[in-house]
């Protein structure tokens, strides 16, 4: 019998990469997030309200899954243009560079899963670091990343995230943030409920510097 607290499987770390690589199943289509629609243009009013109160033009900034790169040209059209990213799928950069020639000229982009790439580079450092529906996304035995985005963010950590204990979906993988980076020594200063433009079991919460960072 079927219900509400059904378990559902959920994907590996193997299977997520994949997955996210090449969507297969015509959801998250890297063109989806490019579409100009009243829900994604209240997506990046919520992004910009946050950074306009947390992040100076001049910090370092770094996406993690920018995906085709909505977020990254809000930002650039805002004057937030010292950015870096980080994204799984090469189809995704490809839009990018199609519709959004300017941003994926002047973002500094790396390609690939975001475990792979902190195992690679080991000492990189960005004033903030920012996801949006992405760490959701990535499997319990990645929680080892959290620590290193709590220890490579100088000044802010800023996370769009489904917080929702009952997703059902074998792709999503919510936790307690704010509990999270409070064990990595980094408090929260910050916290937006509801997203405009997300569902509500998204929250956004700022994490500041450890105490006697300077």
């Amino acid at each position: 019998m079927s219900g509400e607290n059904e378990k559902v499987e959920k994907l590996s770390l193997e299977e997520a990469h994949n997955y996210w690589m090449h969507p297969d199943d015509g959801a998250n289509n890297p063109l989806e997030y490019l579409v100009d629609s009243e829900r994604l243009r209240a997506r990046n009013a919520s992004l910009l309200s946050i950074f306009e109160k947390h992040v100076d033009p001049s910090d370092s900034i770094l996406e993690i899954g920018c995906n085709a790169g909505r977020n990254l040209h809000a930002l650039w059209n805002a004057g937030y243009q010292n950015l870096s990213a980080v994204e799984i799928s090469t189809n995704a950069i490809d839009i990018m560079s199609r519709f959004l020639p300017e941003v994926r000229k002047n973002t500094k982009i790396t390609i690939g899963a975001i475990e792979d790439i902190i195992k690679g580079i080991p000492s990189t450092r960005h004033d903030v670091i920012f996801t949006m529906a992405v760490l959701v996304h990535l499997p319990y035995e990645s929680d080892w990343i959290f620590k290193e985005i709590a220890r490579r963010a100088k000044k802010k950590i800023i996370i769009f995230e489904c917080e929702a204990q009952s997703e059902h979906s074998p792709r999503h993988f919510p936790r307690k943030y704010k509990r999270l980076f409070q064990l990595c020594k980094r408090p929260q200063i910050d916290q937006v409920w509801p997203v405009p433009g997300l569902p509500k079991s998204y929250v956004c919460r700022v994490f500041g510097p450890r105490p006697g960072d300077d």
